[in-house]
């Protein structure tokens, strides 16, 4: 009898303490294998995780990593005209780690992926440190950045993140929070995004103890 195919691996939820152990984890890696300078830019769960850690009793989590980019000075054997790579294409040393401590963390092989990088909002991300080490860095953009990205996604789950986004960014009026997302996906994407922005700004209003718990389940 032929055994049904496996299933894919289906990542634990990963707090920030989880997700500075990992980063940490693949700094090691990286810096085993003598592969420096490697930067990448996250948004999603594990960026808003990472932010409020130490400001909220409503711990964030998440299921994986998104990255929205990745930059990586080439070592000078490789290294050609242009210093600095930007590539979602990770380099053989980064695969590598990845897929290390997937396998002794009992981790999905994409628990760090750049499946959001498609989602990149236009503007100017003014990065936000989140973590250093010695081979790795990792940013995040911008408040207004991932409170466009949230709005543009609108999705039932994204409103507690978009409700303290919009907080943390002091945007409270609806108009300016599609006139967010216009600046950062387009006007087409700002209308589709009105009702959601709408009710961003109500949310906003209401006392902060009233509002909903998060989903501990949400993963982006």
């Amino acid at each position: 009898m032929t055994e049904p195919p496996a299933r894919p691996r289906r990542g634990r939820l990963l707090t920030a303490h989880d997700i500075r152990r990992l980063l940490g984890a693949l700094n090691d890696c990286l810096l085993d294998l003598d592969s420096r300078h490697h930067q990448i830019l996250v948004a999603g769960g594990a960026a808003l995780a990472l932010m409020w850690e130490d400001r909220s009793t409503q711990h964030r989590a998440t299921r994986d990593i998104d990255v929205l980019e990745h930059r990586f000075r080439s070592p000078p054997e490789r290294r050609t005209g242009a210093v600095d790579l930007i590539s979602m294409r990770f380099p053989k040393e980064m695969v590598r780690s990845i897929r290390l401590i997937a396998e002794l963390e009992d981790l999905p092989h994409n628990w760090l992926n750049t499946s959001a990088a498609i989602f990149t909002p236009d503007g100017d991300m003014r990065p936000q440190l989140l973590y250093q080490g010695e081979c790795l860095t990792v940013q995040a953009p911008c408040a207004e950045l991932l409170l466009a990205m949230k709005l543009y996604a609108a999705r039932e789950h994204d409103l507690e993140d978009a409700t303290r986004l919009a907080h943390d960014a002091a945007i409270t009026e609806p108009a300016e929070l599609v006139a967010l997302v216009a600046s950062a996906y387009g006007a087409d994407a700002a209308e589709a995004s009105t009702r959601f922005a709408a009710q961003t700004a109500q949310e906003i209003q209401r006392p902060a103890t009233s509002r909903s718990d998060m989903d501990p389940d949400a993963d982006i």
